[in-house]
């Protein structure tokens, strides 16, 4: 999962259900287990192999690998092995370079100077710290701006007319610096206020609206969920994305100044001498009021100052072809990350992923097996796509979905793993996206041929949905989801919920993520399974997958927004 993805969790003793799994496993259990799922009287559902997944994922999650960071030779060796995976299965590759689709990178540092604000006052300048009074990230799209420009408040900086939300109405933000909270209106529904309240959204309206620059405010809200001195410590963090046949980069607003966000206490000199405080609004939100926006007296000048390393890492694309004459022509898109984020500077301890995400490619590889070997071939074809830089921001995926080896309208699903949470034997599924469209049916239908159920979001506050490389399909108007083991295991002692929890708090994306140290190779087993009958359905199916009516996502996406 991504770094910038992180989720807040409560810290939890290990439960000895999550010790390691014995690496030999009696057939007998294994067959009890068959029994209690369903799995033994579901014989069109082929077994999965656990150890070929278990030496995938001592492969990938090796030290010699040393994290598999975005552009590293680490990276490279995993990038290979999957390749080699790919055809030993038989799958065609379709790229033209050994399996690979090698995405153009663009990784931004912080150059001497690094960035500036300075608030230009009645009073006289003020000039704020970065580190301390204000955050930012270098720009991969400018080595060095400077913009200086009047200041206008404009509430959530959001435009949803649906939802009675114009937060730009009445104001006038051409040629100016705009302020907005961090966040959304509290009546916002989750996944929707998670896409209206991200940056990227934002600062897209801001720059349609004219504006030249953004400072996004911290607020109470906010600092109850990250603290600023917590976002601190990333402040050296390089930034990346892709690049484009020009050398720009995909995701960049070339004519917007980078965006800084800005503590409450220097917050707070913005509003001097304006038409209400920010603790006035703060107040206002407190008690359910969306701010309405309006001028500030001062002007700022923000600058930014970077340097740029040019890095390529590829994607690993394998192709299944389908059997039917028509729907062949039509492909599913079987995604999961490979990179991970590489060595701790601090104690050069290795961060080698077995579940985020190793796991993930290990199971789609099984799943690409017994596709393989089914004697009857999937009626749709199926791209399995290892992607890159998920860790760095989503962008592999970005970019395939973006410059896809096949036609885009023929792309119809996307089915994506990300940390699969393999802890213990599990009754149950979730799927992040389920409710947006026919796919949650499918998913539905496949766990219970698969003797399981699927249960919903457990967490919607942490609105999954947008944080994973699926997004990056959804973005295309592509109905996908993201699978994840339920919480419901099968031996009655274990707490489910408790064991995700702990896990999330004290392994995700530290050196314990290790692949002897509680990864359950029978809950990968079920978990190749479910995954290869949701797929053989969506492949197999005559309609092809399609958006609830009146879903906010399709609609938005499907139109091209």
């Amino acid at each position: 999962m991504s770094r910038f993805s992180a989720i807040r969790v409560i810290a939890l003793k290990a439960p000895q259900s999550l010790r390691p799994v014995s690496r030999f496993v009696p057939l007998l259990v294994v067959g009890l287990l068959s029994a209690c799922v369903g799995l033994s009287q579901l014989p069109e559902i082929p077994r999965a192999d656990m150890e070929r997944m278990r030496a995938d994922v001592e492969f990938l999650a090796d030290d010699r690998l040393q994290g598999r960071e975005t552009g590293s030779a680490g990276y490279q060796q995993a990038a290979n092995y999957v390749a080699a995976r790919f055809a030993e299965l038989g799958l065609v590759s379709i790229t033209g370079e050994d399996y690979f689709q090698q995405v153009p990178l663009r990784k931004a540092l912080w150059d001497p100077g690094a960035a500036t604000l300075v608030l230009h006052s009645r009073e006289g300048d003020i000039t704020f710290d970065l580190g301390v009074d204000f955050l930012a990230a270098p720009s991969a799209a400018h080595r060095d701006s400077t913009t200086t420009a009047g200041l206008v408040f404009v509430g959530f900086g959001i435009d949803a007319p649906a939802y009675g939300i114009d937060d730009y109405a009445g104001l006038d933000v051409q040629g100016k610096i705009v302020v907005y909270l961090s966040g959304r209106p509290q009546h916002l529904p989750n996944e929707v206020g998670a896409h209206f309240a991200s940056n990227r959204t934002k600062q897209r309206t801001a720059a349609r609206r004219g504006a030249v620059g953004t400072i996004s405010l911290n607020t109470p809200m906010r600092e109850l969920r990250r603290p600023f001195a917590a976002s601190t410590k990333h402040l050296q963090d390089p930034r990346w994305d892709w690049l484009r046949a020009d050398e720009t980069p995909g995701n960049a607003i070339q004519r917007l100044q980078p965006g800084v966000m800005l503590d409450m206490p220097a917050a707070k000199q913005l509003f001097m001498g304006a038409a209400r405080s920010l603790d006035t609004i703060f107040t206002e939100i407190e008690n359910g009021l969306v701010p309405q926006g309006f001028s500030l007296p001062d002007t700022a000048t923000l600058t930014s100052s970077a340097k740029h390393q040019r890095i390529s890492s590829p994607n690993v694309v394998g192709l299944l072809p389908g059997q039917d004459p028509q729907l062949k022509h039509e492909y599913i898109i079987f995604s999961a990350h490979l990179d991970h984020i590489g060595i701790e500077p601090d104690t050069n301890l290795v961060n080698n992923g077995a579940q985020d995400n190793a796991a993930g490619i290990a199971v789609m590889l099984e799943v690409a097996r017994l596709f393989a070997a089914a004697e009857h071939g999937p009626r749709r074809s199926i791209l399995f796509v290892a992607v890159t830089a998920e860790e760095e921001g989503l962008l592999g995926s970005d970019y395939f979905a973006q410059h896809p080896p096949v036609a885009p309208s023929s792309m119809v699903a996307n089915i994506n793993l990300d940390m699969p949470m393999l802890l213990y034997p599990f009754r149950d599924v979730i799927a992040f996206g389920a409710e947006h469209s026919s796919l949650g049916e499918t998913t539905a239908r496949a766990a219970r041929r698969a003797g399981l159920k699927l249960s919903p979001d457990p967490m919607p506050e942490q609105v999954i949905f947008v944080r994973s490389d699926h997004y990056s399909f959804v973005r295309q108007g592509i109905p996908a989801i993201y699978l994840i083991t339920g919480r419901e295991a099968i031996d009655s002692e274990i707490d489910g919920s408790h064991a995700q929890i702990q896990f999330l708090r004290d392994h995700y994306h530290r050196p314990s993520d290790q692949s002897d140290a509680g990864i359950n190779y029978i809950a990968a087993q079920q978990f190749a399974e479910v995954n290869y009958a949701i797929a053989r359905d969506v492949a197999d199916s005559t309609q092809k997958p399609r958006w609830n009516q009146g879903d906010f996502f399709g609609e938005l996406y499907e139109s091209g927004d």
